[in-house]
Formats: C-alpha cells, sequence, structure tokens
C-alpha cells in the first residue's frame, strides 16, 4: 500500500514537471537534460535519460503535441 502511494506521489511529480516544461514553448521541446535537472532541483528525484523521455512525450501528447522520436543508439 505504502510502495503504491509513493510510486503515484512520484509519478504525479514527474508530470508536473513535464508539464511545467512544456507550458509555454510554442517551437521547441524541452530536453531530457532539463527535465532530469528539474527533477532533482525540485523533488531530489534522480530519473534516467530513458525515463526522462518518456515523461516528455506524456507530456507533450497531453498538450496535443507529437511525441518526440527515440534517438538512434551510435553504432
Amino acid at each position: 500500500m505504502l510502495k503504491k502511494l509513493r510510486t503515484n506521489r512520484r509519478h504525479a511529480r514527474l508530470m508536473s514537471i513535464a508539464d511545467s516544461l512544456i507550458l509555454g514553448r510554442a517551437a521547441e521541446a524541452p530536453t531530457t537534460d532539463e527535465f532530469i535537472a528539474l527533477a532533482f532541483g525540485r523533488h531530489e528525484l534522480r530519473i534516467t535519460e530513458d525515463e526522462a523521455f518518456d515523461y516528455l512525450n506524456a507530456g507533450l501528447v497531453l498538450r496535443g503535441h507529437s511525441p518526440r522520436t527515440a534517438p538512434q543508439a551510435a553504432a
């Protein structure tokens, strides 16, 4: 029960960060580096670049924007 509460709270915080980064930006999408820095600065949350990418895409889609494509790994 407590684990689910923490998971839900963490999700809400990360979605809030995505929302705040997306609002007010007409052309350029926020970067995962900005998201990671804000997550740590606001909530002391350490997240991976993949997780930041997923939350930014979720926020973009919720706001009616197209999701970003995943960067291709170097071969």
